[in-house]
């Protein structure tokens, strides 16, 4: 299938793009005369010689080739003379630079459609749509550019790319602005091809080695380096995609423009976003340029629509040209630039008050458009480019009326730019006008953004049934989740009566309103805020607008209708019922999984502490079902992080608050919060398993403040509340709180009506103190203020015996005396009728399984079946539904006689087991208890999995081991028993030694019972060895992790703990009966007088205040959060990675000064060069002068005769050549008259001054020679050199090849044979140019190659590169000799003065020929031969002749007789052509080391025996060591020789 594919695309690209190539030839004009004489091949108009056309008209013959009046009279074009055929060149480059990058290309000819290219662009190559074009021109050559502009232009340029997703188009070569974009690319954008989108729109026949290009979908290698003398242009590597422009010629330049602006304007149709209407903007960016870009620029400007041109001021040429135009027209209103001047931009990099590039670059994007303010709006959107927005389109005096902003809201939210979202919210924009139902359903159906479909997914799972594709998520669908996902007793504003009630209204009038008509969105139009005026609205469907107040739940509801306040009715489509605000945003942006958007509307609105709790519960529930789903782990990890972001949020919000104001943060903790269906934030957060929130110190206060409820005591509570218990005279000594103290800790609806209904006000004015009492209305906001100095006896009694602690020891003492009378009945003897004991404790258990049912009705779930969810949710509440089964199911069978008597009992002795285990429960509120019970609940839920495994290892033994002992088993049940039995003890250590051998004694054995021990000590080994040992260390591993954790789980749970107590009645069982029937008389009481159903359900535990109470509750929470970011922005501010990045900025900046200085200095240099350069001429003109004036002034021709041939007398001649001279042996130069080889001038020039006679015409031609633009002469070599780099240790060093070839061009100066040896060629050469200092401009050197005979008699031993391998053979060869006359050098006496050294040799590679050679510099003087590599020496007649032969007897004592350098040659103390002899050495093998002149050892013996000692040896200690006779090294000598051959 895959093949298929690439096929297709393959045969897409074949059919769709072409190549262009020329098929006619016609002459260049410039060709013509030379076609006529045929003094060389011509080239056609297309650029290509005769031989490189494929002739298609005519033949390659001359007699057919068109003469030259044809040639006049038609004109070359490529319409007519080109022909068009399927491009063979696409694929991928490979750049071989040192970036590695690779880049789409594709060869198309230049009459290519721009709609096929954008396909390619989209679809092949999978370029993301862009949101901007940005187009740059400018120069084609290389050019300076300023230091500030093109930092300017490199980050500008970059980031508005980046920011916006905008594409880049230049020529792609890598010269001119292109070169500059590249550097961009590097140093501001990625390496990702995706994300570079630099396009180059490039001529195909300008590109160097662009043959190397063709191949169709291949990956070709390409080096963007050209020689510097080639006419043809390099590919630049930084550009992610190339569209190679082919119009059939060669080397001819700007043949892509026209299919560039035609591509330019076919992407200037495109939208720039599903969501917004406008096109891609396109604008242009001058960088220098020359006079086609004036052009160009008008060309653009004029165009319709028009594009605007955005020019860098200080770059050069053109753009300053234009800049200066530019300025001109504020004076000239009657310029023509004038008309054009809002589409062109001027940047001045040197304006200090001039804004960020990119931001300069968007912002005239928006201007030059000439667009709406609206559609501004939109491009900016889709740019996600609020700051332009902000700078540009809010702050250019547009009025915006009231609506017109709503969409682009919507297009904000559903395109996740929450900085767009922030800029509508601070310029008006109203969530509750904006919000309607319609609305927030597009948003929950939008396909745009993380969605993956996720939530139809859990629309599925709480539908319970496949949803067809298409469908749309209906807000009650969305209420559904929230309850799903939420869980517990939750309920969501949108499944609510009320809300559907007004969901069905609405909906029912659209449909009547729209006549019948089906359509494919929920609402018609005219449900949304702002109708259309059409005669089509019905006035039923009235517009939904909302107002800002909170819904308040009514108190009469009837048939359908709510009363308000004032007394009037509205109706359930009343629009002012439901009313949208952050909250409902902010749930869409969570369920969208939109993180930042969520955090951004977090921070809007009131309950910010709630709703992080809500969102870190989404969160974590969405995990969760993304788990079970088995999505992918990147999705469930995404929304772990971000639930921990929130939780976070949450922890920090309220760890503020508390330092802020501790009973204000507990307050905040237990408020009950409406629009989260009056969940108080301690719930939401104890749902959401927050831990680090409940085991917060404030979180903990409040719930010791629970706990304790108004006791008052701090030293031996637990004694004085058993004491007051058993004594209940004693509560009245008892210390209680006041009001005040416990205004922040919530109480349930009875206990406030227990107090209003009990407190004397007569007294209480009294004493002074005053409590605070609720109306029975709970919409009233007034409070009544009820004064009571101290508590009523009643009331104290009511207070004792409601608080938890007292409940909770109460309780205890109960099931104590339960568990006491229970053991008592299982301990004797059942009679035949229940004893009183037995009685009491059926009673108990009996009034205990009534108080379940009464939990389980009285929780807050509404659905019977979330209601037994809830409850069997908890561990404790399935062990207490058990342990009343099984009683029940023992009493029943205990009243029969027999065996189900017995049964009964055996039943009452299991069932005893689960309330002793019950006790646990009791000991966890313990605080040093808890945590123990912690660790082992903890230690129990992760062994499971090892216990399995040890059950699975048992079974297999013991069906096994039972199997083989006991093969006539009778069919039982005690089988099994037997089967489990030993080998269980057996894990504890019982071995069971009697039964391990079942043959001992004697005995009847079974067959095969010999393989019974056996597989007991396997079993013993694996079990208790392994296993066991396994089970201990994670046991080990639980413990230490929870030790560090179990506090704070214990605090979580702590909440439980006291919730239940909380909640009980305050009688135990058996007389909790009595609470029962209150409860039951308490609730046909409220029934009775028609209580509202909030009142009637509002027993939980939570903090009912009024609305300016809780107006000041959330300005105080406003003002944490507010905190919360400010503290969070210091730290930031305050953070070492800030303060780097601020160091970095400095210190950019710090290197933009010097570089601004940098460039001064080289600015003053060069002045000074060019003023050094007029004094120079100031003083020829001078010279001039004074010679003219001395001719003027001789008198006859005589004196003129002497006054010219004065000048021309020459002098001395002088062995002492400066560094720069040149001399030339077979030239006759006058040595007076050798001129200095400047870099810049021409070989040409160096020679012919030499022929001039007059210093002032020399002068003269060689400053002109300085300006004179010149290419060298010669052949292109490439040089590389050996570099000496220092070791590890402080006197080695390793000689290694230089990584890659200087260029450099050669002139051949001599051919003769004189300098040729017996094994390689010299000829001396010229250089003309070189890349940096290899090699010097105007000097002379000499290149070797080996005679033809010697590289075929070395073909046998290097079969490949025999040429190279004998240069660097004899490169070793020569630096190896350098370095022993290096240490020669070293250590020789002060009595042997003279110091030669051997010349620095280079390898050469020719590019004509690809031939290697050797090239090292020419001597001048007298080149002599001291000794050859046979051994043979001349008679030494001076110092240097005997220095040079006692070195070579020196090489040899130093190297333990293993070297020998002979072959000493050169000028004077400048020598070169050594042959290091060795004397292990193999000639013709591959271990050659040294060159081919190696003899070995036969010379080596000749050199001993022809050798004769002079003075020089004698002062070397080297006299009368030659007559040793000559051996082999062993092996360990030649020790002195390793800092030699080692470096090498």
């Amino acid at each position: 299938m895959l093949c298929v594919v690439f096929q297709s695309q393959r045969s897409w690209i074949d059919d769709t793009f072409c190549k262009r190539e020329c098929i006619k030839f016609i002459p260049a004009c410039g060709d013509i005369h030379r076609f006529e004489f045929f003094l060389s091949p011509p080239r056609c108009c297309c650029g290509r010689r005769v031989g490189e056309h494929t002739w298609l008209e005519t033949g390659p013959f001359m007699s057919h080739w068109p003469v030259p009046q044809a040639v006049q009279e038609e004109r070359w074009s490529v319409e007519c003379h080109t022909q068009a055929s399927a491009t063979d060149a696409y694929g991928t480059i490979d750049f071989q630079d040192s970036l590695l990058l690779h880049s789409c290309y594709v060869r198309v000819a230049v009459d290519t459609k721009a709609e096929a290219l954008l396909q390619l662009m989209l679809r092949e190559w999978q370029m993301e749509r862009p949101k901007l074009l940005l187009t740059v021109h400018g120069g084609a050559e290389n050019f300076p550019l300023p230091l500030k502009v093109r930092q300017a232009f490199s980050k500008g340029l970059i980031t508005a790319a980046q920011s916006t997703g905008a594409w880049i188009f230049t020529d792609g070569i890598n010269t001119g602005v292109s070169l500059y974009v590249g550097e961009a690319v590097k140093a501001y954008g990625t390496n990702g091809r995706r994300k570079r989108n630099a396009v180059g729109v490039t001529p195909w026949g300008v590109i160097d080695n662009h043959g190397d290009l063709i191949g169709r979908d291949v990956l070709r290698p390409y080096q963007p380096l050209r020689s510097p003398l080639s006419k043809t242009v390099c590919l630049n590597s930084l550009h992610s995609h190339f569209l190679l422009v082919d119009d059939g010629t060669l080397g001819k330049h700007a043949c892509q423009l026209g299919l560039r602006r035609k591509l330019e304007r076919h992407i200037q149709l495109q939208k720039i976003h599903p969501r917004v209407n406008q096109g891609v903007p396109v604008v242009c960016v001058v960088v220098e340029g020359g006079p086609d870009i004036v052009s160009m620029v008008l060309d653009y400007v004029s165009s319709v629509p028009p594009v605007p041109v955005f020019v860098f001021e200080g770059s050069g040429r053109s753009a300053d040209l234009l800049a200066f135009l530019h300025k001109q027209t504020a004076m000239d209103r009657c310029n023509y630039l004038y008309i054009y001047k809002t589409q062109i931009t001027i940047f001045d990099s040197e304006s200090e008050d001039q804004q960020e590039a990119d931001c300069a670059i968007l912002m005239a994007t928006l201007k030059g458009t000439k667009s709406s303010p609206a559609e501004q709006l939109g491009t900016a959107l889709a740019w996600d480019r609020a700051d332009v927005a902000n700078k540009h389109i809010q702050v250019y005096g547009q009025y915006w009326q009231v609506g017109s902003l709503e969409q682009a809201m919507l297009d904000a939210l559903i395109m996740d730019r929450v900085g767009f979202v922030k800029l509508l919210i601070d310029n008006g924009m109203s969530m509750n006008r904006f919000l309607t139902v319609s609305r927030l359903e597009e948003l929950y159906n939008t396909q745009q953004g993380p969605t993956d479909n996720f939530l139809h997914h859990l629309v599925e799972d709480v539908k319970q049934n496949h949803i067809p594709k298409g469908y749309r998520v209906s807000l009650i669908d969305v209420g559904q989740v929230i309850e799903y996902l939420i869980g517990g007793a939750y309920r969501s504003t949108y499944t609510r009566k009320h809300f559907r009630a007004y969901y069905n209204h609405l909906h029912a009038h659209c449909m009547v309103s729209d006549h019948g008509r089906i359509s494919g969105r929920l609402f018609c139009s005219s449900c949304t805020l702002h109708p259309p005026q059409s005669p089509n609205n019905s006035p039923s469907c009235k517009p939904v607008f909302h107002t800002a107040q909170p819904y308040k739940r009514k108190v009469c509801e009837r048939s359908g209708t709510r009363t308000n306040r004032s007394g009037t009715t509205s109706k359930l489509g009343d629009s002012s019922l439901v009313v949208f605000n952050f909250n409902d945003l902010f749930v869409w942006a969570v369920l969208q999984r939109r993180q930042q958007m969520a955090l951004f509307l977090w921070q809007h609105g009131e309950e910010a502490m709630v709703r992080a709790t809500v969102a870190c519960k989404l969160y974590r529930a969405m995990a969760h079902e993304a788990k079970q789903s088995n999505m992918d782990d990147t999705t469930v990890e995404q929304l772990k992080t971000y639930s921990l972001d929130f939780g976070q949020l949450a922890v920090d919000v309220l760890d503020n608050a508390f330092r802020q104001n501790e009973r204000m943060a507990m307050k905040l903790l237990t408020s009950e919060m409406e629009a989260w269906s009056h969940f108080t934030c301690l719930q939401m957060a104890v749902s959401s398993r927050l831990r680090p929130f409940v085991s917060h110190s404030c979180t903990q206060m409040l719930l010791t403040d629970l706990w304790t409820g108004r006791l008052n005591m701090r030293k031996n509570s637990w004694f004085k509340i058993i004491l007051s218990i058993l004594m209940p005279p004693a509560i009245l000594l008892l210390d209680f709180k006041s009001q005040a103290d416990m205004s922040h800790v919530p109480q349930s609806q009875e206990a406030l009506q227990f107090i209003w209904d009990t407190g004397r006000p007569e007294a209480a004015q009294e004493e002074g103190h005053t409590v605070t009492k609720r109306t029975s209305d709970p919409e009233a906001d007034t409070v009544i203020p009820v004064t009571t100095p101290c508590l009523f006896w009643t009331r104290r009694l009511y207070e004792f015996y409601n608080t938890p602690v007292v409940k909770f020891m109460f309780h205890t003492m109960s099931y104590l005396a339960f568990l006491m009378l229970f053991s008592y009945t299982v301990l004797v003897k059942m009679e035949d009728r229940p004893s009183t004991q037995e009685w009491l404790v059926i009673v108990y258990i009996v009034s205990t399984a009534v108080e379940k049912i009464r939990e389980v009705f009285m929780s807050e779930p509404r659905k019977p079946s979330q209601k037994l969810k809830v409850w069997f949710g908890e561990y404790w509440n399935v062990s207490d539904f058990l342990a009343i089964l099984l009683f029940l199911v023992g009493l029943a069978l205990r009243w029969h006689s027999g065996s189900y008597r017995t049964a009964g009992r055996i039943t009452y002795c299991l069932d005893i087991i689960f309330w002793y285990v019950r006790m646990l429960d009791l000991l966890a509120v313990n605080q040093h208890a808890g945590h123990y019970l912690t660790m082992i609940t903890k230690m129990t839920s992760n062994m499971f999995y090892i216990v399995v495994m040890m059950a699975i290892v048992l079974l297999s033994f013991g069906v096994s081991r039972k199997a083989i002992l006991s093969p006539d088993e009778a069919p039982s049940w005690s089988l099994l028993r037997d089967v489990v039995n030993q080998p269980y003890w057996m894990m504890f250590g019982e071995g069971y030694p009697d039964e391990i051998d079942a043959c001992a004694e004697g005995k009847p054995c079974a067959p095969g019972a010999f393989l019974h021990p056996f597989l007991q000590a396997v079993y013993l080994f694996f079990q208790y060895l392994i296993m066991v040992n396994v089970l201990l260390a994670l046991l080990n591993n639980v413990y230490f992790k929870m030790k560090s954790t179990s506090k704070k789980l214990w605090m979580y749970n702590r909440y439980r703990y006291i919730m239940t107590y909380q909640e009980k009645p305050w009688l135990p069982p058996p007389l909790v009966s009595l609470s029962h029937v209150t409860l039951c008389v308490t609730a046909i009481y409220r029934k009775h007088r028609g209580l509202s159903e909030k009142e009637r359900d509002s027993c939980r535990l939570k903090l009912y205040l009024g609305r300016e109470e809780l107006k000041r509750l959330h300005e105080f929470e406003d003002r944490c959060v507010i905190a919360y970011f400010h503290k969070k922005k210091q730290d930031v501010l305050c953070s070492q990675i800030h303060r780097i990045r601020a160091t970095a900025e400095r210190a950019e900046e710090m290197g933009v000064v010097i570089g601004e200085v940098s460039e001064r200095v080289h600015f003053i240099q060069d002045s000074l060069q060019v003023l050094d350069s007029q004094l120079g001429q100031l003083q020829v003109l001078s010279a001039l002068a004074v010679d003219t004036l001395t001719l003027l002034s001789a008198s006859d021709s005589l004196q003129q005769k002497e006054a010219h041939l004065g000048h021309c007398r020459p002098i001395a001649h002088s062995h002492h050549h400066s560094p720069n001279s040149c001399t030339l042996p077979h030239i006759d130069i006058t040595p007076c008259h050798t001129p200095k080889a400047y870099h810049s001038t021409p070989p040409s020039l160096l020679w012919g001054l030499t022929s001039l006679s007059h210093p002032m015409e020399k002068n003269n031609l060689m400053r002109l020679a300085h300006t004179i633009p010149f290419t060298p002469a010669g052949e292109e070599v490439s040089v590389y050199s050996l570099e000496e780099v220092e070791a590890a240790g402080a006197e080695s060093s390793i000689i290694s090849w230089s990584p890659r070839g200087l260029s450099a061009v050669l002139q051949p100066l001599s051919s003769e044979g004189c300098l040729d040896g017996a094994l390689r060629r010299a000829m001396r050469v010229l250089c003309t140019w070189a890349e940096g200092d290899i090699l010097s401009v105007g000097c002379v050197y000499v290149v070797k190659a080996f005679q033809p005979k010697v590289i075929r008699t070395w073909q046998r031993v290097f079969h490949s590169d025999t040429p190279l391998q004998l240069c660097l053979r004899e490169i070793q060869q020569q630096r190896a000799a350098q370095k022993l006359m290096h240490v020669f050098n070293q250590v020789k006496p002060e009595n042997v003065p003279l110091s030669p050294r051997f010349l620095d040799v280079s390898l050469l590679h020719c590019h004509s020929d690809g031939k290697w050679l050797t090239i090292e510099r020419n001597m001048l003087g007298d080149f002599r031969k001291y000794n050859n590599n046979t051994g043979e020496e001349i008679t030494p007649c001076c110092g240097m002749e005997e220095t040079l032969l006692a070195f070579s007897h020196w090489t040899y004592q130093y190297s333990c007789r293993e070297l020998l350098v002979l072959d000493i040659q050169g000028v004077g103390s400048e020598l070169t052509d050594p042959s290091v002899i060795r004397a292990d050495d193999k000639s013709l093998t591959g271990d050659m080391v040294f060159g081919p002149a190696n003899l070995g050892d036969t010379a080596i013996q000749n050199f001993v025996l022809k050798h004769t000692c002079n003075s020089c040896c004698k002062n070397l200690g080297l006299s009368g060591k030659r007559k040793e006779l000559f051996r082999p090294p062993l092996q360990g000598e030649g020790l002195a020789l390793c800092g030699v051959l080692g470096s090498l």
